[in-house]
């Protein structure tokens, strides 16, 4: 959750955090706020894409938030606890068969890029891993590195620092094609599943009521962060595609990635 300083107060941005939920804590608390420009949302898959995954929420995703723009695309990397004998996407279907119900993979919450990155990729192979959720990404990393989980589909930007650790061995990007900054490492695509596509998304958005003036000036004035050349360098070394673009585009992209992953959540059976 952002939260912007009233007027004639020193201009800067808070970010206040509100897990829970796979993120509905904070969305629920923005969605409640006044829609003034100056309580956003930080939106992630969770909270705007497969919200059906948790069907006592007290408020609509789908109508509850007006999305300013699309800061950028990110995938994930398939990790595996490092004493594992799996350098490979082949590797891991090869160990998950032999070895049913062996195999977990932990995921910052259900819902979350990280349980519905897994999550398709065992309908694309018809292997079975044992989710286990967590309160964030950094509890499930801990437990992927000390073995207790096995496998994790981390978001890029905190995923490459775990493979320094030597605990951790990443084996795939689940991106259509590879990330410029880790160029040495392989496709899911590439590696025998040409189907196999996923890719997290991060928003700014707004509860919805925005006056069309307000939502029309946050919209351009992120979209021109989000497209600055300064920032260019960072989003390339975070994996991270940036988009932008008007507060129409970001509604019209979020509804697709919903019908997309609530789709996943009810073929797959998932609930909270």
């Amino acid at each position: 959750m952002l939260r912007g300083c009233r007027p004639n107060t020193s201009s800067r941005v808070v970010v206040e955090n509100k897990p829970g939920a796979g993120g509905h804590i904070g969305g629920e608390y923005v969605a409640r706020s006044a829609p003034d420009g100056y309580t956003l949302l930080f939106g992630l898959p969770s909270v705007q894409g497969s919200y059906t995954i948790y069907p006592k929420l007290a408020y609509d995703p789908s109508k509850a938030f007006d999305t300013l723009t699309i800061i950028g695309t990110c995938p994930s990397v398939v990790l595996v606890n490092a004493e594992l004998p799996i350098n490979s996407i082949a590797d891991l279907i090869r160990y998950a068969k032999a070895n049913p119900g062996k195999l977990s993979f932990g995921s910052a919450g259900a819902g979350a890029g990280t349980h519905l990155a897994p999550e398709l990729f065992m309908r694309e192979t018809g292997i079975k891993m044992v989710h286990v959720p967590y309160k964030g990404s950094s509890a499930a990393a801990t437990d992927l590195m000390g073995g207790q989980v096995q496998v994790m589909f981390e978001n890029l930007p905190t995923a490459m620092p775990l493979t320094k650790t030597g605990r951790v061995r990443a084996i795939a990007v689940t991106s259509r094609q590879r990330v410029p900054a880790y160029s040495n490492l392989p496709t899911v695509a590439e590696q025998g599943l040409p189907n196999y596509e996923f890719t997290a998304f991060y928003t700014i958005a707004a509860p919805v009521g925005l006056p069309a003036d307000i939502a029309k000036k946050l919209s351009a004035d992120i979209d021109k962060i989000v497209r600055s050349p300064a920032l260019a360098t960072r989003w390339s070394e975070l994996g991270i595609t940036p988009i932008g673009g008007t507060s129409a585009q970001a509604n019209e992209y979020v509804r697709g990635q919903a019908a997309k992953l609530n789709k996943l959540v009810k073929d797959a059976g998932l609930s909270t």
